[in-house]
């Protein structure tokens, strides 16, 4: 086995594990967090895509790269929760990031 897999991972990333899968809505919705950040990518069909950042340390949240208001906080919240509601958990698959794995 690769030593990998005995190392705590750096980062974790859900998503549905068939790509053409979507949410309800049609949309499309990717966890990912690490130490320091949670990060949701939201993409609804025929609009622009959606990824908050949200920084533990400081509790703040970041739109496209956008200092986000508490209004866009409530709706990352929402689409984490909307994602969890949806989905059963043999859909989902969940990569692991080891640091050796980490390309940047």
């Amino acid at each position: 086995m690769p030593e990998s897999e005995f190392q705590e991972p750096v980062a974790k990333i859900v998503q549905f594990a068939d790509d053409a899968q979507t949410l309800p809505d049609g949309s499309k919705v990717i966890y990912a967090e690490n130490e320091s950040n949670i990060v949701i990518y939201h993409k609804i069909p025929k609009e622009s895509t959606k990824t908050y950042v949200y920084f533990r340390e400081t509790g703040e949240v970041t739109v496209n790269g956008h200092a986000g208001s508490n209004k866009e906080k409530k709706d990352m919240l929402h689409l984490g929760t909307y994602l969890l509601a949806n989905a059963d958990e043999d859909d989902l698959i969940t990569l692991n990031v080891h640091e050796k794995d980490n390309l940047s």
